[in-house]
Protein backbone atom coordinates (compact mmCIF):
# COMPACT_ATOMS: atom_id res chain seq x y z
CA UNK A 1 0.00 0.00 0.00
CA UNK A 2 2.21 2.83 -1.22
CA UNK A 3 2.46 5.50 -3.88
CA UNK A 4 5.69 5.37 -5.84
CA UNK A 5 6.92 8.33 -7.87
CA UNK A 6 9.40 7.08 -10.44
CA UNK A 7 10.32 10.48 -11.95
CA UNK A 8 10.36 14.02 -10.53
CA UNK A 9 6.91 15.51 -10.02
CA UNK A 10 7.79 18.71 -11.89
CA UNK A 11 8.73 16.87 -15.05
CA UNK A 12 5.23 17.45 -16.45
CA UNK A 13 3.33 20.71 -15.92
CA UNK A 14 -0.32 20.57 -14.96
CA UNK A 15 -2.58 19.84 -17.89
CA UNK A 16 -4.36 22.87 -19.21
CA UNK A 17 -8.03 23.12 -18.33
CA UNK A 18 -10.49 22.95 -21.18
CA UNK A 19 -12.75 25.93 -21.90
CA UNK A 20 -15.65 23.99 -20.41
CA UNK A 21 -13.67 23.39 -17.25
CA UNK A 22 -12.71 27.06 -17.06
CA UNK A 23 -16.40 27.96 -16.94
CA UNK A 24 -17.21 25.23 -14.44
CA UNK A 25 -16.72 25.52 -10.71
CA UNK A 26 -13.50 23.58 -10.00
CA UNK A 27 -12.18 23.05 -6.49
CA UNK A 28 -10.24 20.75 -4.21
CA UNK A 29 -12.28 18.75 -1.76
CA UNK A 30 -12.29 15.82 0.64
CA UNK A 31 -14.69 12.88 0.88
CA UNK A 32 -14.95 10.43 3.75
CA UNK A 33 -14.35 6.73 3.22
CA UNK A 34 -15.62 3.63 4.98
CA UNK A 35 -13.67 0.44 4.22
CA UNK A 36 -15.12 -2.87 5.41
CA UNK A 37 -17.28 -1.13 8.04
CA UNK A 38 -14.29 0.78 9.46
CA UNK A 39 -13.88 4.53 9.23
CA UNK A 40 -10.94 4.96 6.85
CA UNK A 41 -10.66 8.75 6.91
CA UNK A 42 -10.71 11.48 4.29
CA UNK A 43 -9.44 11.09 0.73
CA UNK A 44 -8.55 13.87 -1.68
CA UNK A 45 -10.76 14.58 -4.67
CA UNK A 46 -10.96 17.28 -7.32
CA UNK A 47 -14.34 18.58 -8.40
CA UNK A 48 -15.31 20.11 -11.71
CA UNK A 49 -18.95 21.13 -11.35
CA UNK A 50 -20.75 17.89 -10.39
CA UNK A 51 -17.94 15.63 -11.60
CA UNK A 52 -15.68 14.11 -8.92
CA UNK A 53 -12.13 12.86 -9.56
CA UNK A 54 -10.26 10.63 -7.11
CA UNK A 55 -6.58 11.35 -6.48
CA UNK A 56 -4.82 8.35 -8.02
CA UNK A 57 -2.37 8.06 -5.14
CA UNK A 58 -5.32 7.59 -2.75
CA UNK A 59 -6.71 4.66 -4.75
CA UNK A 60 -3.85 2.32 -3.86
CA UNK A 61 -4.23 2.14 -0.07
CA UNK A 62 -8.00 2.53 -0.35
CA UNK A 63 -8.30 -0.69 -2.37
CA UNK A 64 -5.27 -2.50 -0.94
CA UNK A 65 -2.90 -2.06 -3.87
CA UNK A 66 -0.02 0.11 -5.16
CA UNK A 67 -0.06 3.05 -7.54
CA UNK A 68 2.76 4.06 -9.89
CA UNK A 69 2.73 7.49 -11.53
CA UNK A 70 4.93 8.22 -14.55
CA UNK A 71 4.71 11.99 -15.14
CA UNK A 72 6.75 12.11 -18.39
CA UNK A 73 4.65 9.50 -20.20
CA UNK A 74 1.45 10.53 -18.43
CA UNK A 75 0.77 6.95 -17.34
CA UNK A 76 -0.88 5.83 -14.09
CA UNK A 77 -0.71 2.16 -13.08
CA UNK A 78 -2.65 0.46 -10.29
CA UNK A 79 -1.29 -2.93 -9.16
CA UNK A 80 -3.45 -5.24 -7.07
CA UNK A 81 -2.66 -8.87 -6.21
CA UNK A 82 -0.56 -9.44 -9.32
CA UNK A 83 -2.89 -7.59 -11.68
CA UNK A 84 -2.48 -4.17 -13.24
CA UNK A 85 -4.61 -1.36 -14.67
CA UNK A 86 -3.05 1.38 -16.79
CA UNK A 87 -4.53 4.84 -17.36
CA UNK A 88 -3.26 7.59 -19.64
CA UNK A 89 -3.68 11.28 -18.94
CA UNK A 90 -6.25 12.84 -21.31
CA UNK A 91 -7.59 9.39 -22.25
CA UNK A 92 -11.17 8.39 -21.43
CA UNK A 93 -10.70 4.62 -21.82
CA UNK A 94 -8.96 1.90 -19.80
CA UNK A 95 -8.57 -1.80 -20.42
CA UNK A 96 -9.94 -3.96 -17.60
CA UNK A 97 -9.15 -7.59 -18.32
CA UNK A 98 -10.35 -8.26 -21.85
CA UNK A 99 -12.73 -5.31 -21.91
CA UNK A 100 -12.22 -1.66 -22.82
CA UNK A 101 -14.13 0.51 -20.35
CA UNK A 102 -15.06 4.09 -21.25
CA UNK A 103 -14.54 6.60 -18.47
CA UNK A 104 -16.99 9.37 -17.62
CA UNK A 105 -14.23 11.84 -18.51
CA UNK A 106 -10.50 11.70 -19.33
CA UNK A 107 -7.87 11.30 -16.61
CA UNK A 108 -6.54 14.74 -15.64
CA UNK A 109 -3.49 16.19 -13.87
CA UNK A 110 -3.64 18.98 -11.30
CA UNK A 111 -0.59 20.23 -9.35
CA UNK A 112 1.42 17.29 -10.68
CA UNK A 113 -1.11 14.76 -9.34
CA UNK A 114 -3.19 12.43 -11.49
CA UNK A 115 -6.94 12.24 -10.97
CA UNK A 116 -9.28 9.49 -12.18
CA UNK A 117 -13.07 9.95 -12.46
CA UNK A 118 -14.56 8.51 -9.28
CA UNK A 119 -17.38 6.86 -11.24
CA UNK A 120 -14.86 4.38 -12.69
CA UNK A 121 -14.35 2.84 -9.24
CA UNK A 122 -18.11 2.27 -9.00
CA UNK A 123 -18.33 0.25 -12.23
CA UNK A 124 -19.01 -3.49 -12.26
CA UNK A 125 -15.83 -4.00 -14.30
CA UNK A 126 -13.59 -2.46 -11.65
CA UNK A 127 -15.54 -4.22 -8.89
CA UNK A 128 -14.93 -7.61 -10.52
CA UNK A 129 -11.27 -6.78 -11.18
CA UNK A 130 -10.53 -5.51 -7.66
CA UNK A 131 -12.87 -7.81 -5.75
CA UNK A 132 -14.28 -4.73 -4.00
CA UNK A 133 -17.74 -3.17 -4.16
CA UNK A 134 -17.84 0.63 -4.03
CA UNK A 135 -20.68 3.09 -3.61
CA UNK A 136 -20.70 6.86 -3.36
CA UNK A 137 -23.31 9.16 -1.84
CA UNK A 138 -22.90 12.61 -3.32
CA UNK A 139 -25.19 14.26 -0.77
CA UNK A 140 -23.09 13.18 2.20
CA UNK A 141 -19.76 12.85 0.31
CA UNK A 142 -19.32 9.30 1.59
CA UNK A 143 -17.40 6.62 -0.32
CA UNK A 144 -18.04 3.09 0.94
CA UNK A 145 -15.75 0.20 -0.03
CA UNK A 146 -16.54 -3.41 0.84
CA UNK A 147 -14.77 -6.56 -0.21
CA UNK A 148 -16.90 -8.67 -2.56
CA UNK A 149 -17.83 -11.78 -0.65
CA UNK A 150 -19.49 -15.10 -1.35
CA UNK A 151 -19.67 -16.05 2.34
CA UNK A 152 -21.45 -13.42 4.42
CA UNK A 153 -20.65 -12.03 7.84
CA UNK A 154 -21.52 -14.16 10.87
CA UNK A 155 -24.87 -13.71 12.61
CA UNK A 156 -25.57 -15.41 15.94
CA UNK A 157 -28.56 -15.50 18.22
CA UNK A 158 -29.50 -17.41 21.36
CA UNK A 159 -32.96 -18.96 21.08
CA UNK A 160 -34.82 -20.93 23.76
CA UNK A 161 -32.91 -24.22 24.00
CA UNK A 162 -30.31 -23.58 21.29
CA UNK A 163 -27.86 -21.08 19.80
CA UNK A 164 -27.86 -20.47 16.05
CA UNK A 165 -24.94 -19.21 13.95
CA UNK A 166 -25.65 -18.35 10.31
CA UNK A 167 -23.71 -17.17 7.26
CA UNK A 168 -25.22 -16.11 3.93
CA UNK A 169 -23.88 -18.00 0.92
CA UNK A 170 -23.66 -17.22 -2.79
CA UNK A 171 -25.44 -19.81 -5.00
CA UNK A 172 -22.17 -21.37 -6.22
CA UNK A 173 -20.59 -21.90 -2.79
CA UNK A 174 -20.54 -25.36 -1.21
CA UNK A 175 -19.65 -26.19 2.38
CA UNK A 176 -18.61 -29.01 4.65
CA UNK A 177 -18.57 -29.51 8.41
CA UNK A 178 -16.22 -31.51 10.59
CA UNK A 179 -15.90 -31.93 14.34
CA UNK A 180 -12.86 -30.65 16.19
CA UNK A 181 -12.72 -33.20 18.99
CA UNK A 182 -15.14 -32.35 21.79
CA UNK A 183 -14.27 -28.64 21.64
CA UNK A 184 -16.26 -27.59 18.61
CA UNK A 185 -16.53 -27.81 14.84
CA UNK A 186 -15.17 -26.26 11.68
CA UNK A 187 -17.12 -25.25 8.58
CA UNK A 188 -15.16 -24.98 5.35
CA UNK A 189 -16.30 -23.08 2.26
CA UNK A 190 -14.12 -24.02 -0.77
CA UNK A 191 -13.32 -20.96 -2.92
CA UNK A 192 -15.40 -18.84 -0.56
CA UNK A 193 -14.48 -15.20 0.09
CA UNK A 194 -15.41 -13.37 3.30
CA UNK A 195 -15.84 -9.58 3.71
CA UNK A 196 -13.31 -9.56 6.58
CA UNK A 197 -11.99 -11.78 9.35
CA UNK A 198 -14.08 -11.94 12.51
CA UNK A 199 -13.56 -13.18 16.05
CA UNK A 200 -16.19 -12.97 18.76
CA UNK A 201 -16.98 -14.27 22.23
CA UNK A 202 -20.56 -15.46 22.76
CA UNK A 203 -20.36 -17.20 26.14
CA UNK A 204 -24.02 -18.19 26.48
CA UNK A 205 -23.26 -21.66 27.86
CA UNK A 206 -23.67 -23.43 24.52
CA UNK A 207 -21.15 -21.54 22.39
CA UNK A 208 -17.97 -19.97 23.75
CA UNK A 209 -17.11 -18.08 20.58
CA UNK A 210 -16.14 -18.32 16.93
CA UNK A 211 -13.47 -17.27 14.41
CA UNK A 212 -14.14 -16.57 10.73
CA UNK A 213 -10.96 -16.54 8.64
CA UNK A 214 -9.87 -16.42 5.01
CA UNK A 215 -7.57 -19.14 3.72
CA UNK A 216 -5.89 -19.23 0.34
CA UNK A 217 -8.47 -21.54 -1.22
CA UNK A 218 -11.32 -21.49 1.27
CA UNK A 219 -13.06 -19.53 3.98
CA UNK A 220 -13.35 -21.21 7.38
CA UNK A 221 -15.57 -20.83 10.42
CA UNK A 222 -14.27 -22.39 13.64
CA UNK A 223 -16.72 -22.56 16.58
CA UNK A 224 -15.79 -23.30 20.19
CA UNK A 225 -18.60 -24.96 22.16
CA UNK A 226 -19.41 -24.61 25.84
CA UNK A 227 -18.79 -28.20 26.87
CA UNK A 228 -18.39 -31.82 25.69
CA UNK A 229 -22.15 -32.44 25.99
CA UNK A 230 -23.06 -29.77 23.42
CA UNK A 231 -24.43 -31.22 20.18
CA UNK A 232 -24.68 -29.46 16.87
CA UNK A 233 -26.55 -29.69 13.58
CA UNK A 234 -25.89 -28.05 10.21
CA UNK A 235 -28.79 -26.95 8.02
CA UNK A 236 -29.35 -24.89 4.92
CA UNK A 237 -31.96 -22.13 4.93
CA UNK A 238 -33.37 -20.19 2.01
CA UNK A 239 -34.56 -16.69 1.17
CA UNK A 240 -31.73 -15.72 1.41
CA UNK A 241 -29.58 -18.83 1.04
CA UNK A 242 -27.58 -19.36 4.21
CA UNK A 243 -26.01 -22.14 6.25
CA UNK A 244 -27.12 -22.40 9.87
CA UNK A 245 -25.50 -24.32 12.71
CA UNK A 246 -27.61 -24.96 15.81
CA UNK A 247 -25.95 -25.86 19.11
CA UNK A 248 -27.99 -27.57 21.83
CA UNK A 249 -27.96 -30.08 24.68
CA UNK A 250 -31.58 -31.20 24.84
CA UNK A 251 -32.92 -32.32 21.47
CA UNK A 252 -36.53 -32.11 22.65
CA UNK A 253 -36.03 -28.41 23.34
CA UNK A 254 -34.39 -28.03 19.94
CA UNK A 255 -37.30 -29.71 18.17
CA UNK A 256 -39.84 -27.64 20.08
CA UNK A 257 -38.19 -24.29 19.54
CA UNK A 258 -36.65 -24.59 16.08
CA UNK A 259 -38.61 -23.52 13.00
CA UNK A 260 -38.68 -26.27 10.39
CA UNK A 261 -36.09 -25.77 7.65
CA UNK A 262 -34.94 -27.21 4.37
CA UNK A 263 -32.27 -29.85 3.89
CA UNK A 264 -31.24 -30.73 7.42
CA UNK A 265 -27.72 -32.22 7.35
CA UNK A 266 -26.86 -34.23 10.50
CA UNK A 267 -23.38 -33.39 11.67
CA UNK A 268 -22.92 -34.69 15.19
CA UNK A 269 -26.18 -36.35 16.23
CA UNK A 270 -27.56 -37.28 19.59
CA UNK A 271 -28.55 -40.88 20.27
CA UNK A 272 -32.20 -40.17 19.56
CA UNK A 273 -33.00 -39.53 15.85
CA UNK A 274 -34.09 -35.98 15.04
CA UNK A 275 -37.55 -35.21 13.74
CA UNK A 276 -37.64 -34.61 9.96
CA UNK A 277 -37.25 -30.96 8.96
CA UNK A 278 -40.60 -31.02 7.17
CA UNK A 279 -42.50 -32.12 10.29
CA UNK A 280 -44.34 -29.09 11.76
CA UNK A 281 -44.54 -28.56 15.48
CA UNK A 282 -47.60 -27.22 17.20
CA UNK A 283 -48.52 -23.69 16.06
CA UNK A 284 -48.08 -20.86 18.52
CA UNK A 285 -49.26 -17.28 18.51
CA UNK A 286 -46.71 -14.86 17.04
CA UNK A 287 -45.82 -11.86 19.14
CA UNK A 288 -46.41 -8.48 17.50
CA UNK A 289 -43.73 -5.82 17.32
CA UNK A 290 -44.26 -2.24 16.16
CA UNK A 291 -41.11 -0.60 14.83
CA UNK A 292 -41.13 3.19 14.76
CA UNK A 293 -38.60 4.95 12.46
CA UNK A 294 -38.25 8.30 14.22
CA UNK A 295 -39.06 11.59 12.46
CA UNK A 296 -40.00 11.77 8.76
CA UNK A 297 -41.45 14.14 6.18
CA UNK A 298 -40.99 17.78 7.15
CA UNK A 299 -39.30 16.65 10.38
CA UNK A 300 -35.75 15.61 9.41
CA UNK A 301 -34.58 14.99 12.98
CA UNK A 302 -30.90 15.61 13.67
CA UNK A 303 -28.62 16.47 10.75
CA UNK A 304 -25.04 15.22 10.52
CA UNK A 305 -21.99 17.32 9.59
CA UNK A 306 -22.05 15.79 6.09
CA UNK A 307 -25.76 16.50 5.69
CA UNK A 308 -27.17 13.07 6.60
CA UNK A 309 -30.80 13.27 7.75
CA UNK A 310 -31.69 11.26 10.81
CA UNK A 311 -35.10 10.42 9.35
CA UNK A 312 -33.44 8.58 6.42
CA UNK A 313 -31.09 6.57 8.64
CA UNK A 314 -33.95 5.66 10.99
CA UNK A 315 -36.04 4.33 8.11
CA UNK A 316 -33.14 2.22 6.79
CA UNK A 317 -32.66 0.75 10.28
CA UNK A 318 -36.36 0.00 10.66
CA UNK A 319 -36.63 -1.77 7.32
CA UNK A 320 -33.54 -3.90 8.02
CA UNK A 321 -34.71 -4.78 11.54
CA UNK A 322 -38.16 -5.72 10.23
CA UNK A 323 -36.57 -7.96 7.59
CA UNK A 324 -34.52 -9.71 10.26
CA UNK A 325 -37.47 -10.16 12.62
CA UNK A 326 -39.57 -11.65 9.82
CA UNK A 327 -36.81 -13.95 8.56
CA UNK A 328 -37.47 -16.70 11.09
CA UNK A 329 -41.20 -15.87 11.14
CA UNK A 330 -41.10 -15.73 14.92
CA UNK A 331 -42.76 -12.31 15.08
CA UNK A 332 -45.41 -10.32 13.30
CA UNK A 333 -43.93 -6.94 12.47
CA UNK A 334 -45.31 -3.58 11.39
CA UNK A 335 -43.71 -0.16 10.82
CA UNK A 336 -45.28 3.16 11.77
CA UNK A 337 -44.04 4.52 8.44
CA UNK A 338 -42.73 2.79 5.32
CA UNK A 339 -41.51 5.95 3.56
CA UNK A 340 -40.60 9.60 4.12
CA UNK A 341 -43.89 10.55 5.76
CA UNK A 342 -44.58 12.83 8.72
CA UNK A 343 -46.61 11.07 11.41
CA UNK A 344 -47.63 12.86 14.65
CA UNK A 345 -46.12 11.33 17.77
CA UNK A 346 -49.49 10.44 19.29
CA UNK A 347 -50.50 8.56 16.13
CA UNK A 348 -47.40 6.36 16.37
CA UNK A 349 -48.38 4.95 19.76
CA UNK A 350 -52.01 4.75 18.62
CA UNK A 351 -50.93 2.66 15.62
CA UNK A 352 -49.08 0.31 17.96
CA UNK A 353 -52.16 -0.08 20.15
CA UNK A 354 -54.45 -0.75 17.17
CA UNK A 355 -51.93 -3.33 15.94
CA UNK A 356 -52.04 -5.00 19.35
CA UNK A 357 -48.28 -4.68 19.71
CA UNK A 358 -46.51 -6.68 22.40
CA UNK A 359 -43.44 -4.43 22.04
CA UNK A 360 -42.85 -0.91 20.70
CA UNK A 361 -39.34 -0.08 19.39
CA UNK A 362 -38.64 3.52 18.38
CA UNK A 363 -35.42 3.97 16.39
CA UNK A 364 -33.41 7.19 16.42
CA UNK A 365 -29.93 8.67 16.01
CA UNK A 366 -28.47 10.80 18.76
CA UNK A 367 -27.05 14.33 18.49
CA UNK A 368 -24.81 16.54 20.58
CA UNK A 369 -23.38 20.04 20.40
CA UNK A 370 -19.85 20.12 19.13
CA UNK A 371 -20.12 16.63 17.61
CA UNK A 372 -17.75 15.00 20.09
CA UNK A 373 -20.10 12.42 21.63
CA UNK A 374 -20.25 8.91 20.15
CA UNK A 375 -21.99 5.64 20.95
CA UNK A 376 -25.38 4.00 21.47
CA UNK A 377 -27.90 3.99 24.31
CA UNK A 378 -31.41 2.70 24.99
CA UNK A 379 -34.16 4.62 26.82
CA UNK A 380 -37.38 3.70 28.55
CA UNK A 381 -40.09 6.02 29.84
CA UNK A 382 -39.85 7.99 33.04
CA UNK A 383 -41.48 11.29 33.93
CA UNK A 384 -38.14 12.19 35.54
CA UNK A 385 -35.02 11.97 33.40
CA UNK A 386 -32.10 9.88 34.63
CA UNK A 387 -29.68 12.77 34.00
CA UNK A 388 -29.59 16.28 32.45
CA UNK A 389 -28.37 14.92 29.10
CA UNK A 390 -31.32 12.52 28.90
CA UNK A 391 -33.66 15.39 29.72
CA UNK A 392 -32.19 17.50 26.91
CA UNK A 393 -32.50 14.62 24.45
CA UNK A 394 -36.16 14.05 25.37
CA UNK A 395 -36.81 17.76 24.90
CA UNK A 396 -35.27 17.59 21.41
CA UNK A 397 -37.24 14.49 20.41
CA UNK A 398 -40.45 15.99 21.81
CA UNK A 399 -39.90 19.30 19.98
CA UNK A 400 -41.64 17.82 16.94
CA UNK A 401 -44.88 18.52 18.82
CA UNK A 402 -44.49 22.12 17.69
CA UNK A 403 -45.10 20.93 14.12
CA UNK A 404 -48.37 19.46 15.39
CA UNK A 405 -49.40 22.63 17.20
CA UNK A 406 -48.97 21.00 20.61
CA UNK A 407 -46.69 21.35 23.58
CA UNK A 408 -45.65 18.77 26.13
CA UNK A 409 -47.59 20.43 28.99
CA UNK A 410 -50.75 20.29 26.88
CA UNK A 411 -50.70 16.50 26.81
CA UNK A 412 -48.91 15.45 30.00
CA UNK A 413 -52.04 15.38 32.15
CA UNK A 414 -53.95 13.55 29.43
CA UNK A 415 -51.45 10.73 29.00
CA UNK A 416 -49.94 10.41 32.46
CA UNK A 417 -52.54 7.73 33.20
CA UNK A 418 -51.76 5.93 29.93
CA UNK A 419 -51.18 2.18 29.92
CA UNK A 420 -47.41 2.47 29.62
CA UNK A 421 -47.14 4.27 32.95
CA UNK A 422 -48.30 1.12 34.68
CA UNK A 423 -45.50 -0.33 36.74
CA UNK A 424 -45.39 -3.67 34.94
CA UNK A 425 -44.85 -2.12 31.51
CA UNK A 426 -42.20 0.28 32.72
CA UNK A 427 -40.37 -2.56 34.48
CA UNK A 428 -40.57 -4.72 31.37
CA UNK A 429 -39.30 -1.85 29.20
CA UNK A 430 -36.40 -1.35 31.60
CA UNK A 431 -35.54 -5.06 31.34
CA UNK A 432 -35.77 -4.99 27.52
CA UNK A 433 -33.53 -1.92 27.36
CA UNK A 434 -30.90 -3.63 29.52
CA UNK A 435 -30.90 -6.75 27.37
CA UNK A 436 -30.56 -4.69 24.18
CA UNK A 437 -27.64 -2.73 25.58
CA UNK A 438 -25.85 -5.94 26.58
CA UNK A 439 -26.30 -7.51 23.15
CA UNK A 440 -25.36 -4.34 21.28
CA UNK A 441 -22.21 -4.11 23.36
CA UNK A 442 -21.15 -7.55 22.13
CA UNK A 443 -21.52 -6.59 18.47
CA UNK A 444 -20.44 -3.02 17.83
CA UNK A 445 -17.25 -1.15 18.64
CA UNK A 446 -18.69 2.27 19.51
CA UNK A 447 -19.09 3.42 23.14
CA UNK A 448 -21.82 1.75 25.19
CA UNK A 449 -23.69 4.60 26.92
CA UNK A 450 -26.01 2.23 28.77
CA UNK A 451 -29.68 2.37 29.74
CA UNK A 452 -31.29 5.71 30.49
CA UNK A 453 -34.75 7.04 31.10
CA UNK A 454 -36.61 10.21 30.15
CA UNK A 455 -40.07 11.57 29.33
CA UNK A 456 -40.26 10.71 25.64
CA UNK A 457 -43.71 11.57 24.38
CA UNK A 458 -43.67 8.87 21.69
CA UNK A 459 -43.38 6.19 24.43
CA UNK A 460 -46.19 7.44 26.67
CA UNK A 461 -49.35 6.25 24.99
CA UNK A 462 -48.28 2.72 24.04
CA UNK A 463 -50.08 -0.18 25.78
CA UNK A 464 -46.94 -2.34 25.79
CA UNK A 465 -43.31 -2.24 26.92
CA UNK A 466 -41.71 0.51 24.83
CA UNK A 467 -38.09 1.56 24.33
CA UNK A 468 -36.32 4.22 22.29
CA UNK A 469 -32.97 3.19 20.78
CA UNK A 470 -30.37 5.83 19.94
CA UNK A 471 -28.27 3.77 17.54
CA UNK A 472 -25.33 6.20 17.21
CA UNK A 473 -24.51 9.91 17.11
CA UNK A 474 -25.25 11.29 13.67
CA UNK A 475 -23.46 14.49 14.71
CA UNK A 476 -20.19 12.58 15.26
CA UNK A 477 -18.20 12.48 12.01
CA UNK A 478 -17.23 8.82 12.35
CA UNK A 479 -20.59 7.62 13.63
CA UNK A 480 -22.32 9.46 10.79
CA UNK A 481 -20.04 7.89 8.19
CA UNK A 482 -20.52 4.38 9.60
CA UNK A 483 -24.30 4.80 9.72
CA UNK A 484 -24.08 4.90 5.93
CA UNK A 485 -22.60 1.38 5.95
CA UNK A 486 -25.17 -1.41 5.66
CA UNK A 487 -22.75 -3.76 7.38
CA UNK A 488 -22.48 -1.48 10.42
CA UNK A 489 -26.27 -1.06 10.55
CA UNK A 490 -26.56 -4.84 10.36
CA UNK A 491 -24.49 -5.25 13.53
CA UNK A 492 -26.74 -2.76 15.32
CA UNK A 493 -29.94 -4.44 14.13
CA UNK A 494 -28.50 -7.82 15.16
CA UNK A 495 -27.94 -6.46 18.66
CA UNK A 496 -31.48 -5.05 18.90
CA UNK A 497 -32.93 -8.33 17.63
CA UNK A 498 -30.82 -10.39 20.04
CA UNK A 499 -32.07 -8.23 22.92
CA UNK A 500 -35.65 -8.89 21.82
CA UNK A 501 -34.92 -12.64 21.75
CA UNK A 502 -33.49 -12.51 25.27
CA UNK A 503 -36.58 -10.66 26.45
CA UNK A 504 -38.85 -13.17 24.68
CA UNK A 505 -37.11 -16.05 26.46
CA UNK A 506 -37.57 -14.41 29.84
CA UNK A 507 -41.24 -13.81 29.06
CA UNK A 508 -41.77 -17.41 27.97
CA UNK A 509 -42.56 -16.47 24.37
CA UNK A 510 -41.66 -19.01 21.68
CA UNK A 511 -41.56 -18.84 17.90
CA UNK A 512 -44.43 -20.15 15.77
CA UNK A 513 -43.93 -23.33 13.78
CA UNK A 514 -43.12 -23.01 10.07
CA UNK A 515 -43.27 -25.86 7.56
CA UNK A 516 -40.43 -26.48 5.15
CA UNK A 517 -42.61 -25.49 2.19
CA UNK A 518 -43.32 -22.11 3.78
CA UNK A 519 -39.61 -21.29 3.82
Amino acid sequence: MRFLLLLPLLALPPAAATPAQDKAVARWDQVSAIVSDRYYGSVSVYRVADRVYLDAKEAGPLYGGQVYWYPVSGKVQINLRGKALQFLVDSDTVQVGEKIVKLEAPVIVRTSRAFIPLTFFLTPEFSAWAGMESSYRAGTRLLSVERRSSVGSVRWFSYPGFTRITLELAPEISYGASGRGVGGLELSFPLGRIPSSEMSTIGDGLVSGYTLSQGRNAAKLAVRVGGPDVKWRVQELSQPRRVAVDFYRDEEMLSAGLPAVQAAIPARMSAKPAKPASSPVAARVARRIMIDPGHGGNDPGAIGPRGSYEKDVNLAFAQELAELLRQEKAFEVKLTREDDTFIPLAERSQMANEFGADLFISLHCNASKGGRDSGFEVYFLSEKASDPEAEQLAAFENSVLELEGKTVPDISAELILGELTKTENINAASELAGLMVRQLGQRVDIPNRGVRQAAFYVLRGTHAPAVLVETAYITHHRDEARLGSRRFRRKLTDGIYAGILDFAKRQGWTAPAVTADAR
